[in-house]
């Protein structure tokens, strides 16, 4: 048998590693569960941190809903976890989660119960996502970040990321790191304003299209495709025969509607983030993640995307001062459930 997979036949056993001495195991469950993918882990929880055992991506609306989802890694894999966090795409509310750009409706303590009857766990942790993004910055190494402009980081201070992927999505992390605090948002979903002539026009024709412009219209996977059109001049109803990915990789061969259209999307981006460090104060940095950035970063890197960022007359001194970043780590939120889960199965052994 490979060496780690005997953990799954329970929730506390004793196990013997590569060697290292015997300890006792702590399975736990985490999950991301975003609008497109749904990432899924099993890990072994020590003293110092976690250590991962089975890990699952798969396409969200492949399933059901959150249970057979969740439930049916759980069966596979035959594991009884002692704790398990998972990360969901919505604002919590009471307990409940209704995603964001899924049909689900996710019941923190109903899927407690019912996943708890089948595979013995009863701690589990329903938090947002960008929550546990945050979170998961404690455990982001150096290669897992560039930097766009390095700033001059407070040590402890405030910290905000905002990430583009199949919606908009934006949290903020403050405390110390013995004691985070982490705020969930849907700033996403906060109107647009536009800056100038022609962030107006494309305002207008967002507004005669849709009859509102948010943020998260803009800055999205379906965003690069609305810009795309309003670049390219298409109307609403023409057939547009490329999604994102396929904008992306366009701009990223030089096409010059493809690449115009992302170093507008950078732009705007760029602006949007400034107006979160701006808000929060961000002076440990602002941090853009999800799945679009890491994939754009020639035009992130352009030196006007930093510009954008700075770009508020009367503040740009204090912007000048805070770091901006993209995080190419893919696994930031799955990594901020682990550290969560890992705590609450510290939690249960006392």
């Amino acid at each position: 048998m490979p060496v780690g997979l005997h953990l799954l036949a329970g929730r506390n056993c004793y196990i013997q590693e590569m060697g290292v001495k015997r300890e006792r195991a702590r399975i736990i469950l985490a999950a991301d569960i975003g609008g497109s993918r749904a990432r899924l882990l099993l890990a072994h929880a020590g003293e110092n941190g976690w250590q991962e055992l089975r890990r699952r991506e798969t396409p969200s609306a492949a399933h059901a809903g959150i249970e057979p989802l969740i439930g049916g890694f759980l069966a596979e894999t035959g594991a009884t976890p002692i704790a398990a966090c998972i990360a969901v795409a919505g604002p919590l509310e009471h307990g409940r989660v209704h995603m964001t750009n899924l049909p689900w409706t996710v019941d923190g303590e109903r899927l407690s119960e019912r996943l708890g009857v089948h595979f013995g766990f009863s701690r589990l942790r329903l938090i947002n996502d960008f929550a546990a993004q945050a979170h998961g910055l404690a455990c982001l190494g150096d290669d897992g970040l560039v930097s766009l402009c390095a700033g001059e980081p407070e040590p402890e201070g405030v910290r905000a990321l905002i990430g583009a992927g199949t919606g908009l999505g934006m949290a903020v992390l403050a405390g110390t790191p013995r004691k985070p605090v982490v705020l969930a948002s849907q700033g996403g979903l906060a109107d647009f304003a536009p800056r100038d002539a022609r962030e107006l026009a494309l305002c207008e024709a967002m507004l005669a299209w849709h009859g509102r412009v948010s943020l998260e219209m803009l800055l999205s996977g379906h965003g690069i495709e609305r810009i795309y059109r309003f670049v390219s001049g298409l109307s609403p109803e023409a057939p547009l025969t490329r999604d994102a990915a396929a904008i992306a990789a366009a701009a990223l061969a030089g096409e010059a509607a493809a690449a115009e259209t992302l170093r507008f999307f950078a732009r705007l981006l760029a602006a949007a983030a400034g107006n979160l460090a701006l808000t929060v104060l961000a002076g440990g940095g602002v941090y853009l993640t999800g799945g679009i950035a890491p994939r754009i970063l020639p035009f992130l890197r352009e030196p006007q995307v930093a510009e954008t960022f700075r770009a508020h007359p009367s503040m740009s001194a204090v912007l000048a001062h805070i770091p901006f970043h993209v995080v190419c780590d893919e696994l930031l939120g799955l990594k901020g459930a682990a550290r969560i889960a890992s705590g609450l199965a510290r939690d249960e052994d006392d």
